[in-house]
Formats: structure tokens, C-alpha cells, sequence
């Protein structure tokens, strides 16, 4: 089992990304539509499929073949999967046994590091997209 300061900071750091990602993509949300109205509107509909298809609600291996590739771009199962793996993906007294993280929600205890990669390349990419939304396009009527 990790000490416990190991795996606050793992906490902090998947908060942090978390926080900053959900920042990031509303910013983006908003240089990418004309009104912070319509920007509320299509964020509530991604926030909603984040939620569902994040293996938290359904998780990994019940959701639908068809709906698993939104699992994978789904920034919220990538926070899932790296909190629940960093504190609890060691802990052996469990008692279902062990084995219940990886076969029952699919969160193995090596993914913690590209979980981490990952949420920084989506802040990366809502942050890129922001950038060069308020860059190019231009919503103002004249």
C-alpha cells in the first residue's frame, strides 16, 4: 500500500486536472459558439454524456459496443480511472477480493501515469481549441 501523502498528492493532482480541463472546455465552449447561451446549451449536453459514458453510472464493461469509443474521449472516465486506481488500485483487504477494480470496472492499477497524460492532454486540447477559436472566428455582427 502507497503512503499516504503519495496518494494525496495523486488526489490533488487529478483534481487539479479535473478542474482545469472543465475550465478549459468552457472557455472553449464559449469562443466556439456565438453567445454564452448557446455555449451552456451544447455544454450541458457533452457534461451529460461525460457523466453517463464515464463508467461511474455504467460501468466499463456494461456499456454497449457500439458507445464504448465515447468511454475513451470521455474526460471524466479518464478522472475516474485515474483516482480510483490511485487510491484504491493497491488495496488488497477489500472484501470482494482485489480483483473487483479490474473485473468489475475495469480500472487496472497501472494506468494511473497515462490517466494523468491523458487529462493534461485534454486541458492541452480544450485550451488549443479556445485559443485559436477567439483567434479566427469572430461572432460579431456589424
Amino acid at each position: 500500500m502507497k503512503c499516504c501523502a503519495g496518494k494525496f498528492f495523486l488526489y490533488l493532482v487529478f483534481m487539479f486536472l479535473t478542474f482545469a480541463y472543465f475550465t478549459f472546455y468552457g472557455m472553449m465552449a464559449v469562443g466556439l459558439t456565438p453567445s454564452q447561451h448557446v455555449a451552456a446549451v451544447v455544454s450541458s449536453a457533452f457534461y451529460s454524456l461525460w457523466e453517463l459514458l464515464s463508467g461511474f453510472l455504467v460501468p466499463k464493461p456494461n456499456i454497449p459496443g457500439w458507445w464504448i469509443w465515447f468511454y475513451y474521449i470521455s474526460p471524466v472516465a479518464w478522472t475516474l480511472r485515474g483516482i480510483i486506481s490511485s487510491q484504491l488500485g493497491d488495496v488488497e483487504t477489500q472484501i470482494v477480493g482485489p480483483e473487483y477494480l479490474e473485473v468489475s470496472l475495469g480500472y487496472g492499477p497501472g494506468m494511473i501515469g497515462v490517466s494523468a497524460a491523458v487529462l493534461v492532454g485534454f486541458s492541452l486540447l480544450f485550451f488549443s481549441v479556445y485559443a485559436a477559436s477567439i483567434k479566427v472566428l469572430n461572432f460579431q455582427k456589424r
